[in-house]
């Protein structure tokens, strides 16, 4: 196998490394952020309804992409530690069942999503007026899930081995693609005019389940070309007789899932989170849903820095802990935490000074964009708190130990978050607002715990995956 990049050179500055992993995923994050802009303001400039046809479903989306992207992380943990440790034939088995787990898992998530997505309208009692541009986007949103687990799986197995700028471009062609097909599919056709020479602009005019198709579409294509480079890679020697199921070797297998289940309990217990939110919030009406929706979109600005920090510092954490180089590892988390923290700290200044554009970039209701500017001016004082969770848990789930931020997510989002917005949407004055007091306070008290976690320095798992 022919051996990838150095990451463990005790030569080169600590923080140089971080950077050379963290700005391809910035950068990835960047685009991801403004191509989602682009397409929640396309859906929003159709109205209230259109908007909150697709927010209903976005926590039940939200939760499936969190679960695929944390099994994932199993696989890619373990590839990191092999390659750390130079065990270079046992991370190419694990890249092969890791592909193998994530066409499966995304073959059971369509048949379960096939049955519950034209459910959740119901399930999450929306108004009936948004009842069937959400059946329809769910509709779209569910076969794209047969791509999108093993998109996200092969992502990440690259980036576990210090190549993220592969994924960063392959999500360039993603995000033009669904841009592109976004303006032809959710509008009607209209008339242009070109010197002086009137012409039909022929265009779909499906609204929200042409935003659906778009998604689709761009998920299919790059899936298929972050797959051709996977199975032209000389380093991870892809295998295809390895993708059996009958063959299936359970001792990687076995430790992928020590180390992702935790991680999965945690994905799935805060989208399940957000999703009871969400009904919260969807009992206060279509306005309220729609600003709720769109200050999360606008909200994710914040993200951008701190995720690509927190990919590099699970990287590098685990081809230390891998390779036995404990302190390197501690020097990898602790700069990673501050980086990212200090980053966090700025974008939520951002998101504080900027509340009104960033939610006016999405809709022209003013009094969505008047409720969402709220929201965000009352959540921004707990960004930085919310990039030491971000930031703690990335190097935790590096040094082998996804329990953490399992309890810890589980402590934040259902003991102080969903008690505390029931109460305050339903029993005080302050409706909407409340439930965004309750998720501050949720995040302030995750970034404490994290840090006190963090500093006690006994979050390495004594466990050898390999």
């Amino acid at each position: 196998m022919q051996q990838p990049i150095n990451l463990l050179d005790e030569k080169q500055s600590v923080i140089k490394t971080i950077l050379l992993l963290a700005w391809p995923s910035i950068a990835e994050q960047v685009l991801f952020t403004f191509v989602n802009y682009i397409d929640t303001a396309m859906v929003g400039s159709l109205g209230a309804v259109a908007t909150a046809a697709i927010s209903i479903n976005s926590s039940t989306i939200w939760l499936v992409d969190g679960l695929m992207s944390a099994l994932a992380v199993g696989f890619c943990v373990l590839v990191a530690k092999n390659i750390g440790a130079k065990n270079y034939e046992r991370a190419s088995k694990t890249v092969n069942q890791g592909l193998l787990f994530a066409i499966l898992l995304g073959f059971v998530i369509f048949i379960i999503m096939l049955f519950i997505g034209p459910r959740l309208p119901v399930i999450l009692k929306a108004d009936l007026q948004i009842y069937d541009d959400a059946r329809k986007y769910i509709k779209w949103i569910t076969i794209a899930f047969l791509f999108q687990g093993v998109f996200i799986m092969v992502s990440g197995i690259f980036r576990s081995i210090g190549n993220t700028k592969l994924p960063f471009a392959i999500n360039i062609i993603n995000n033009l693609i669904n841009v592109v097909l976004n303006y032809f599919l959710i509008f009607p056709s209209k008339e242009i005019s070109i010197f002086n020479n009137t012409f039909i602009l022929k265009r779909a005019g499906l609204g929200v389940e042409g935003a659906a198709i778009a998604t689709l579409v761009a998920f299919i294509t790059s899936t298929i070309i972050i797959l051709i480079f996977l199975i032209n890679d000389k380093s991870l020697k892809l295998s295809l007789k390895a993708l059996n199921p009958i063959k299936m070797n359970w001792t990687i297998n076995k430790n992928a899932a020590l180390l992702a289940l935790p991680n999965a309990f945690e994905r799935v217990s805060l989208t399940l989170g957000q999703i009871v939110l969400t009904a919260i919030v969807a009992s206060l009406g279509t306005t309220a849903l729609a600003s709720h929706y769109l200050a999360i979109q606008a909200e994710s600005i914040t993200y951008l820095p701190t995720y690509g920090f927190a990919v590099a510092a699970t990287t590098l954490v685990a081809q230390a802990v891998g390779a036995s180089k404990r302190e390197l590892s501690r020097k990898f988390a602790k700069a990673s935490l501050l980086m990212g923290t200090i980053t966090m700290s700025l974008a939520g200044i951002v998101l504080y000074v900027f509340a009104a554009d960033l939610v006016g970039f999405f809709t022209n209701d003013q009094a969505v964009i008047t409720a969402g500017a709220q929201l965000l001016k009352i959540v921004a004082i707990s960004e930085p708190f919310f990039g030491l969770s971000m930031l703690a848990f990335g190097v935790f789930r590096g040094a082998g130990n996804t329990k953490i931020p399992f309890f810890v997510a589980i402590i934040g989002m259902w003991i102080i978050r969903l008690p505390l917005a029931f109460f305050l949407v339903n029993y005080t004055k302050y409706g909407l607002n409340g439930a965004w007091i309750a998720m501050a306070l949720d995040l302030i008290a995750r970034g404490l715990i994290s840090l006190a976690i963090f500093k006690r320095d006994k979050y390495y798992d004594i466990k050898e995956l390999f």
